[in-house]
């Protein structure tokens, strides 16, 4: 069992075991794929009605015709993706735990409070991630070695992610 923050420089406020990269992962999964997958159903419904019918002019490519009740569904697809996203991502997360990291056992807290970071920091730390990205996506392997298991945007935010009961 990894030594709790506390032992490893973190400030006193943040409480349990540090979270490992595969639950996080597990967490970050669930978030993704758990709205994805319905709301891509509707969307491809959406799409397929929205063009069925549909004709392009051979010159210019433009699309003519096709059912505009098929686009507006896949539009409410799109928008109840959205809407569940900042729910889910921000207002649930800003609180310390979105779907994902519930089902796996994982809260998401500042490290100098010990407290969840808000509706508008997770938000900001969701920007934050493309810090992540950019060094060819090393800064989301870095909780395998660094010693408070943060990525790149959890020390930018100064958050932690530890364990806690389901």
């Amino acid at each position: 069992m990894p030594p709790a923050p506390s032992d490893m420089g973190a400030p006193v406020a943040v409480r349990g075991e540090l979270a490992s990269w595969p639950l996080r992962v597990g967490g970050y999964l669930v978030d993704s794929f758990l709205p994805a997958i319905p709301a891509g159903i509707i969307i491809a419904i959406g799409m397929a009605m929205g063009a069925s019918g549909a004709t392009a002019d051979p010159t210019t490519g433009a699309m003519t015709g096709g059912n505009p009740l098929g686009f507006l569904i896949a539009g409410i697809g799109y928008l109840g993706l959205f809407v569940f996203q900042v729910w889910n991502r921000w207002i649930k997360g800003g609180k310390g735990q979105t779907i994902g990291r519930k089902m796996v056992g994982i809260t998401l807290l500042g490290e100098e409070t010990g407290q969840p970071i808000g509706t508008g920091m997770a938000f900001v730390r969701d920007l934050a991630h493309i810090l992540d990205s950019l060094p060819f996506y090393v800064g989301w392997l870095w909780p395998l070695w660094d010693s408070k298991r943060q990525t790149f945007a959890d020390k930018v935010m100064k958050t932690v992610v530890v364990t806690t009961p389901k």
